[in-house]
Formats: structure tokens, C-alpha cells, sequence
């Protein structure tokens, strides 16, 4: 009746990169000229118990050392003991938006085609002066009345202030998906560092905000929701973007899977759950199999019969193999 601070990780459902989800296309380009696509370029992914509801029970952890396709890991592999199910989830939704810029960015740089670049909040940290004033997906335009044209930037304004002093943030947010931004000023008075770099130098004003790039082709990308999340899917969204944007098939029309977070520049990294992911790609009828590179020792002896399985370090290697 007491539940074991484990998690079960099984396969969990495939998705056509160039296909539908819920009846619609999961990803659609409007604005430029797009060509035929065939088969699938799917993404995988792993389903996972006991994460939200902070363990499984003894049975359930038994059945699983049992079945061959799940893995029973400690929770804390993936959740902190003060990180809550929502928490994680919250954060892998975050993820999943910077991989589907990135991606946009990656496929863009692969074609040749110049993308618009913008400084976003990728997370906000509970409790930190910012949380609750800024959100997640706010595009920041200027600190202290200084625009910003890098994510650098903003950590440099704001530790140029005070220590208990107030940052302006003047920010573009999107209250809904759809809908134009709206520009706001925010104020956050900002805090000691409670983890500085040089724990020996003088405090330096914290805010709580991790920063990155969102960057956007000339033309319209858009995502459906899939209610999936974490940044894996990477590689597979630049993969489906060129598929569309090129005359050819890159598939050939054949059935192909993958994982891999990709960066704006190409490159393909690790993830978690490889060989829950074989096992639902095997499942659901692909042939081809494209890995991270440093995934390889996880893959190896992990093959289920049938699928040919390609490590690669770049997105330019992964459309030659396909």
C-alpha cells in the first residue's frame, strides 16, 4: 500500500511528423511553397508512471522489472524530491516550444534560408523575483530601457543594476495562440544571486529567468498541439520542415523514426528513454531508425528485429541517411 519512489517508463505513441494529429496537420506552412509528402517521419516517444503521483506501487514496479520493453528507474533520475509531476510538466512544455524554434531555425540554416531571431523567458523559477510577473514565452525587448538583440543580454542589464533595485523588462507577450502580441512593462525588484558564479564576489542582482532564442523562417511554421512535451522531437520536426520545403520525398515515401534534440546550428544530442522508443517505433511499422550518436551504448543490444538503426551528429548526416 506504500508507493516506491520509482518510475515505469514504457513505449508511448508515435507521431507523423508529416501527417495529422487529431485530424490536423502536426505541422502546416503557409506562405511559401510547399511539395507533397508520403509515409511518415515519426517522432517517438515514452509514456511514464509514477511521475505525478510521486511513485508506483510494489506490484506495479515488479510487473515492470518483468516486462522487457519497460524500465523501472529511481524518480529522482528525473524528478528533484521538492519537484512536483506539474512542475516537470510545465518544464517539458517549455522544452517543446524552444525545440520547435530551434528546429525551425536548424532546417532553415540546412536550406539556406535567413530566419528573424527574438530574446524569449524559456522558464521562470518558482519563487524567484520574477515568478508570477513574467511568464514563460514572453519576448523580451529591452532591460532598463536598453534594447536587447541576444539572451547575453539581459543577464548583462540586469546585474549592471542594484542589488534590491528595479528592472524593467519591456516584453511582447501572446495571451493566446492566434493571437497578436501585446507589448507590457514589467518591474521586478530584483534580489542577491542566491547562487552566484563567484560565491566570493560582491552580490549581483537576480531576477530568476533562464533566456534563449526563438527564432522564425520568412513564412509561417505552425505546430499542433500533440500534449507532448520535452525538447526529443527536435530533429524529426527540421526533418519534416525540409521534407516539405523540397521537391523530393526525403523518405522516399517509406516508413522512417527518430529521436534526437537538435540546436539551431544542426547539431543532434542525446536523449532519455532510447530503448522504450526502438521498441515503439518497431511497433508502429518503421523501418528505419535515426539515433544521437551519443545514445549509441544505450542502443546497442536494445535493437528489436527488423529495424535498421543509423547513429547521427547532425541534422545535415540524418537527411543524407534518410
Amino acid at each position: 500500500l506504500v508507493k516506491l519512489p520509482l518510475l515505469l517508463l514504457s513505449p508511448g505513441p508515435t507521431y507523423n511528423t508529416i501527417g495529422e494529429v487529431d485530424g490536423a496537420p502536426l505541422i502546416s506552412i503557409t506562405g511559401t511553397t510547399t511539395y507533397p509528402t508520403d509515409g511518415a517521419l515519426d517522432m517517438v516517444t515514452v509514456s511514464e508512471r509514477g511521475g505525478s503521483t510521486r511513485g508506483v506501487y510494489l506490484g506495479e514496479a515488479l510487473a515492470g522489472w518483468v516486462g522487457q520493453s519497460t524500465s523501472v528507474v529511481p524518480r529522482e533520475a528525473i524528478y528533484g524530491p521538492d519537484i512536483s509531476g506539474e512542475d516537470v510538466a510545465e518544464r517539458n512544455d517549455q522544452l517543446f516550444a524552444l525545440s520547435q524554434s530551434d528546429s525551425i531555425a536548424a532546417a532553415m540554416n540546412e536550406l539556406g534560408i535567413p530566419t528573424e531571431q527574438a530574446v524569449v523567458v524559456t522558464v521562470v523559477s518558482g519563487g524567484a523575483p520574477a515568478d508570477g510577473i513574467v511568464e514563460a514565452g514572453d519576448q523580451i525587448t529591452s532591460v532598463n530601457g536598453t534594447k536587447v538583440a541576444t539572451s547575453a543580454d539581459v543577464g548583462e542589464l540586469v546585474r549592471a543594476g542594484e542589488v534590491g533595485g528595479t528592472a524593467v523588462l519591456e516584453v511582447l507577450r501572446v495571451e493566446e495562440p492566434g493571437d497578436d502580441p501585446t507589448a507590457m512593462t514589467l518591474e521586478v525588484v530584483t534580489e542577491a544571486n542566491p547562487d552566484p558564479i563567484d560565491p566570493d564576489a560582491a552580490a549581483q542582482p537576480y531576477v530568476g529567468l533562464s533566456i534563449g532564442m526563438s527564432f522564425q523562417a520568412p513564412f509561417d511554421i505552425d505546430f499542433a498541439d500533440s500534449n507532448v512535451g520535452g525538447p526529443s522531437a527536435g530533429m524529426m520536426f527540421s526533418l519534416a520542415i525540409i521534407d516539405m520545403l523540397t521537391e523530393d520525398q526525403l523518405n522516399g515515401g517509406k516508413h522512417v523514426a527518430g529521436t534526437g534534440t537538435i540546436d539551431p546550428e544542426g547539431i543532434v544530442g542525446p536523449i532519455g528513454g532510447i530503448q522504450q522508443k526502438l521498441v515503439g517505433a518497431k511497433d508502429a511499422g518503421a523501418e528505419l531508425f535515426l539515433a544521437p550518436d551519443l545514445n549509441c551504448d544505450e542502443v546497442l543490444g536494445a535493437i528489436p528485429d527488423g529495424l535498421t538503426v543509423v547513429p547521427v551528429e547532425t541534422l545535415g548526416q540524418a537527411r543524407d541517411v534518410v
